[in-house]
């Protein structure tokens, strides 16, 4: 019983969850095939319907096209009227994989609204060699920019010599 429960609330979640390019006008536009999103966990599922939130427990793992996240507890948020996902927060050993790019953590925040993910807590982000880490790591996913707070450390190995000068 409990695993239909989670398979069912996993798919109703999934046409909600990090979806940056959702839009509802008028009628609603069918998602794209390579738009999806699965999450599992070896644990629990807690649904609270007065807060509006549901949390998966225990090795948590949301799939999309667009990369992964592996969380120990993830937390979605959901508006009051329940029908859009206000912010989805991932908790202890956190590892995201978006194409070329790796990301740990102890905790992860996401803002689909702002297309936005937030990293905090000993930070870091891999690109090949390449590596910066802080206390908090901010990506704007539209813009394709990140942030780097409280005492960054970048190792940065450039494929060609460049002539720096400070």
């Amino acid at each position: 019983m409990s695993t239909v429960v989670v398979i069912i609330t996993t798919l109703i979640i999934s046409c909600v969850l990090l979806f940056p390019y959702f839009i509802v006008v008028g009628e609603e536009k069918p998602a794209p095939d390579d738009d999806w999103t699965v999450i599992t966990c070896d644990g629990n599922l807690f649904m609270d319907y007065r807060d509006q939130r549901v949390t998966f427990f225990n090795n948590v793992l949301v799939k999309n096209p667009r990369g992964s996240l592996r969380a120990d507890r993830l937390i979605i948020f959901f508006s009051p009227d329940g029908k859009k996902v206000e912010r989805a927060e991932g908790v202890g050993n956190i590892h995201i994989r978006m194409e070329e790019k790796t990301g740990r953590s102890e905790k992860v925040i996401y803002y689909p609204e702002e297309k936005k993910v937030v990293l905090v807590g000993n930070a870091v982000v891999t690109i090949g060699i390449n590596s910066v880490r802080g206390g908090q790591i901010t990506f704007y996913l539209d813009k394709k920019e990140m942030e780097v707070e409280d005492t960054p450390n970048i190792q940065f190995f450039p494929d060609q010599d460049y002539d720096m000068t400070f």
